[in-house]
């Protein structure tokens, strides 16, 4: 017997992968810090001590106010003076509905990435995605989010050359003097806020950029030749009657408006410098956010559109230089306006292209969760990469004149798989069950992939009575007409396909469920979610949670229960354990499962006293909703590539 022991312990050892005693890696992409306990505050309230690998890895939290100055910072850029040009395409009644439609739709999609997040217990958009598509699906969704951010930084620098040389005095042609300007005023003023190492920190600056995004506004409304155009046509009115819809350019004008709220790529960041980052105060900063760019956006298309009409540019600044005296001079106040904000915006990108670059080539849990105040905690982390971001976006823009067509296309892809699809397929995708529950009661659809000829028919099944009824009620079979309008609403909605998503998200979410449950417990920077059924545990005047003295006398039969529950996986001589990482994980899954609902029975007592929101169950308008994100989003694609082929 001790022979055999020995000769498994042998073929096990020979045949074990062979591990490298040098590593490779360098140790700046893995931690290298101590690790000390310390106390940290959960999004719950609570405090908790947990192993982390720096002292000052305490990340900075903004209110509600500084979360939405970063959101609309985020979403308002260089594109507000894009607007009435946009409006012109679309017709004036058209752009004034697709703009409120893609704030509503942006606003919503916000709300429903950070929900779906705390939902699977995920920290960021990339995480998020890879619970249901994999690996595919986190390097889909990095790759996305650095073009985006890197086209804006890139994008940024590129309007501060073109800008503020002009606003000095510098003649078009002294490129030298030009290039010399963009190095030394982004050098000492972007990289310094860049450095930063919490999106909370720019809070500060956000707040000066909306102030001078409004003034910027003011000027174009004030100083724009609206009444002139208005006597000249009629009124307001006739000019609204004239200008609903325009066919023939609405895409070109679609394709400016489905991206002018894009800010998805910027949100899980924004989301977790937000103190208690709850349902409620995220709703509330993404409102306020976005109603504030509705205003300045739909004030600046109407104004710009209704005084220029039909000669409307696509930069509307560029409409005042025609003009002499104070009108002039207050456009060059605008252009002033605007140049500055630039160097307020380009952080937040900066921001976005250091996150991507932390999960994609730094070692270890919070690097791959996007952790970045640990894995940033390192002064010399935090610089190289923030200098290689601005040195890779400084050089093309000192040595290239033009990279919008460029930028448009890649922006164009990126922004609507981040902004429309995205949400879209992630929200059918890991509410995939409760969509083909939905599906199977309407349809009688086989969402467990049997094959239909030997499963059960489900609606035959239906005709029959109940066993468990007190009463048999026997339900009339479905006429030709319902037949018939239940096939061709399956066929047009193209249930078949998001049935497909539904079924592969339903399988993925489950394993992922069960590698995370091999992973040692952590807390989320967006907070959990409580069962739906239990709701949010409530606090005591002494800090800890109520519970009542009922619940509290139901505690020891549902730890019986519990223990009498533990099933483990089979152990196999030797110490070996039958089915391996993948039998210990589904059986952590299931005991943690049903631990939860048990102790839902007892007012929450243990760990979902972290909760800090209730998880609200999906219905048929919220996958509705997303439906139509993923149709919108395949539409703002196609009309953002025409537009850029058009206007070339």
């Amino acid at each position: 017997c001790q022979q055999t022991c020995l000769n498994t312990i042998f073929i096990q050892t020979t045949m074990a992968p062979k591990r490298s005693l040098k590593h490779t890696s360098s140790p700046f992409f893995a931690p290298s810090t101590p690790r000390k306990l310390v106390q940290i505050s959960t999004p719950g309230g609570t405090s908790r001590l947990v192993k982390k690998e720096s002292t000052s890895v305490k990340e900075s939290k903004s209110s509600v106010a500084g979360t939405a100055s970063n959101l609309v910072n985020a979403i308002i850029g260089a594109g507000i003076v894009g607007i009435p040009f946009a409006v012109k395409e679309t017709g004036l009644v058209a752009g004034v509905i697709l703009v409120i439609l893609c704030a509503v739709l942006t606003e919503k999609s916000l709300r429903v990435l950070v929900a779906t997040a705390k939902h699977v217990d995920v920290p960021s958009y990339e995480t998020l995605f890879e619970s249901t598509y994999g690996s595919f699906g986190f390097y889909f969704i990095s790759l996305n989010m650095l073009i985006m951010a890197y086209g804006g930084c890139l994008s940024y620098l590129t309007i501060i050359k073109d800008t503020l040389p002009v606003l000095l005095g510098v003649d078009s042609g002294d490129v030298g003097m030009q290039r010399a300007i963009l190095t030394v005023s982004t050098l000492a003023v972007i990289l310094p806020i860049s450095m930063q190492r919490d999106m909370a920190d720019l809070a500060k600056t956000s707040r000066i950029s909306v102030v001078f995004q409004f003034l910027t506004v003011l000027v174009v409304v004030i100083y724009s030749p609206v009444s002139t155009t208005l006597a000249e046509q009629g009124g307001l009115i006739a000019i609204a009657s004239k200008s609903i819809v325009k066919s023939n350019t609405i895409f070109i004008g679609l394709g400016v408006l489905s991206f002018a709220f894009v800010c998805q790529h910027s949100a899980f960041i924004v989301a977790g410098s937000l103190e208690h980052p709850t349902k409620e105060r995220w709703a509330t900063a993404t409102t306020r956010a976005l109603a504030l760019c509705v205003i300045l956006e739909g004030a600046c298309g109407i104004a710009g559109y209704l005084a220029f009409m039909e000669d409307t540019e696509g930069n509307v600044l560029n409409n005042f230089l025609s003009f002499d005296g104070e009108t002039k001079n207050a456009a060059n106040v605008a252009r002033g306006l605007l140049c500055t904000t630039m160097f307020f915006v380009y952080p937040m990108d900066s921001f976005v292209c250091r996150h991507v670059l932390v999960v994609l080539f730094f070692r270890g849990r919070r690097a791959h969760e996007g952790d970045d105040a640990a894995v940033l905690a390192r002064r010399d982390r935090r610089v190289a990469m923030t200098m290689v971001i601005y040195l890779s976006s400084l050089i093309p823009a000192l040595m290239v004149d033009n990279v919008g067509s460029v930028l448009a296309i890649t922006g164009t892809i990126a922004g609507s798989c981040l902004s429309y699809i995205g949400p879209g397929l992630i929200y059918l995708a890991v509410y995939g069950e409760e969509f083909l529950q939905k599906v199977d009661e309407f349809w009688g659809y086989t969402a467990e992939g049997e094959d239909p000829d030997s499963a059960e028919d489900v609606e035959s099944s239906r005709l029959l009575p109940e066993q468990n009824s007190s009463i048999a009620e026997v339900s009339t079979p479905p006429s030709f007409t319902q037949r018939t309008f239940k096939v061709v609403v399956w066929y047009v909605t193209l249930m078949d396909l998001w049935c497909a998503i539904a079924t592969m998200g339903k399988s993925k979410l489950k394993l992922f469920k069960e590698k995370e449950a091999l992973k040692s417990p952590h807390i989320n920077r967006l907070g959990k979610c409580a069962p739906p059924s239990q709701g949010l545990p409530r606090r005591n005047r002494g800090g800890s949670w109520d519970a009542a003295e009922s619940n509290k006398q139901k505690l020891p039969a549902v730890q019986e229960t519990l223990a009498s529950n533990q099933q483990g996986p089979k152990v196999l001589p030797y110490g070996a354990i039958q089915g391996g990482n993948k039998a210990i994980a589904a059986a952590l899954l299931a005991k943690k499962q049903s631990s939860e609902q048990l102790m839902e029975k007892v007012g929450g007592v243990g760990e979902e006293a972290e909760a800090t929101d209730v998880d609200i169950p999906p219905s048929w308008y919220d996958f509705c909703y997303a439906i139509f994100f993923v149709v919108f989003g395949m539409v703002a694609l196609c009309a953002g590539l025409v537009s850029i082929l058009m206007t070339d």
